[in-house]
């Protein structure tokens, strides 16, 4: 099980042993760490792959020179302040372990005795919440300078690889709009036709939904579609994989076939995306969800046996409704599969167990899912209701009567 452990990183005090779910919720209200803790694991995720992947210089080359933490704060712009020396982080992936305990030391990596069998390919994004800028800024592309590789440079390029998959001839039906599609075009740039079917605007000039949301779905359709085909390598490092086998001895050939395979196709997606809900309509948000889950199933259904994940970080009480509607159909799935088709949410249910959902509280995480009725309990994310019921009564005793002086 993949499982990761931080303490007292920034707002983070204590986690605890936290297992990585395909669907995973985090709740809190601002500046709790909700960010932090979902870059971090991000973060682990991407050297995992490079450690996969990579020759035997990256475990190296990430466990000397505080290389680890000071790549992990500049990519994800984190301040150096958030790390002290009783500073710790653990994670546990499929095929390595990762450990930095305190600010003075170098970070430990070990592969775990499964290594080469494990070891494959995928491909990870994080969709930060300045997201809308490539829509909001024209030519953002061309004006985003960073002295590094940072998280908003390296999603700019993503966007770049994931818009050229969606030409005229195939656009993309948005989900969270009623009729309205997007496409890419060399000359024109960004492209979304308008419900008549003959209207076309740049995003520049959509609402500030459409800009939000436009990059989570485009970015999810391409990572999903990635799955399973072949990572770019150029001829000589396809190659190289094989120079030191002896052409003789066909069961080491198959078995590095198969590792290599492993590791040149991509064999899941992980999607991490800051405030699902920005800018938009409940009903938006609830069919952004609605469509991740939906991809993550198209994902069980592929025989690469590695499990693709999403990520969430949320103030939203609809995301919330959304996931605990996905849940309930998985659960209804087990007693009638057919009503289940009928209500058209088959293509929707995933395994039991596949959600988790944490809130936040003084630094430190609680599991907010109902174990015995399997829903995210909704108290926490509700908590304003209180005050506003307690002002509400006050207020209506002075109206109508009933208040004293």
């Amino acid at each position: 099980m993949q499982t990761i452990e931080i303490r007292n990183i920034g707002p983070l005090v204590e986690t605890g042993n936290v297992p990585v779910s395909q669907v995973m919720l985090l709740i809190g209200e601002q500046s709790t760490g909700k960010s932090t803790f979902m870059k971090i694991l991000c973060f682990c995720c991407w050297l995992e792959k490079q450690v996969m992947i990579g020759g035997e210089g990256i475990v190296s080359k990430y466990t000397h020179y505080y290389r680890f933490w000071n790549e992990l704060k500049k990519y994800h712009h984190l301040n150096d302040d958030f790390l002290s020396d009783s500073s710790y982080i653990k994670y546990d992936g499929p095929a390595i372990q990762i450990e930095m305990d305190g600010k003075k030391r170098n970070a430990k990596i070990v592969r775990k005795a499964n290594f080469a069998e494990n070891k494959h390919n995928l491909k990870i994004s994080f969709l930060p919440s300045e997201r809308n800028l490539l829509s909001s800024i024209q030519n953002i592309e061309n004006l985003y300078r960073s002295k590094e590789v940072d998280v908003l440079f390296n999603y700019i390029l993503e966007w770049g690889e994931a818009r050229a998959q969606f030409d005229a001839a195939h656009p993309l039906n948005l989900v969270f709009v009623d009729r309205m599609k997007y496409h890419f075009d060399a000359k024109n740039g960004d492209v979304l036709t308008l419900a008549d079917g003959r209207s076309k605007i740049k995003p520049y000039y959509a609402s500030s939904g459409v800009q939000s949301a436009l990059p989570i779905q485009v970015l999810a359709t391409y990572l999903a579609a990635e799955v399973e085909t072949v990572a770019k390598k150029s001829p000589a490092e396809y190659l190289k994989q094989f120079d030191n086998l002896d052409p003789k001895n066909v069961k080491a050939l198959l078995t590095e076939w198969n590792n290599f395979q492993n590791r040149s196709s991509y064999q899941s997606f992980h999607m991490f995306v800051e405030e699902l809900e920005q800018n938009l309509f409940p009903k938006a948000q609830f069919e952004l969800v609605k469509l991740l889950v939906g991809l993550l199933k198209q994902m069980e259904k592929k025989p690469t046996g590695y499990k693709s994940t999403v990520f969430l970080t949320t103030h939203s009480p609809y995301v919330l409704t959304a996931l605990n509607v996905m849940m309930l159909a998985s659960v209804a799935y087990g007693k009638s599969p057919e009503r289940v088709r009928e209500l058209g949410l088959e293509e929707y249910v995933l395994p039991y167990g596949s959600y988790s959902a944490y809130c936040i509280k003084d630094g430190r995480f609680e599991s907010i899912v109902d174990e015995e009725y399997d829903f995210i309990k909704g108290d926490f994310l509700d908590s304003v209701s209180e005050m506003v019921d307690s002002y509400t009564f006050e207020l209506n005793s002075i109206v109508y009567g009933g208040a004293e002086g």
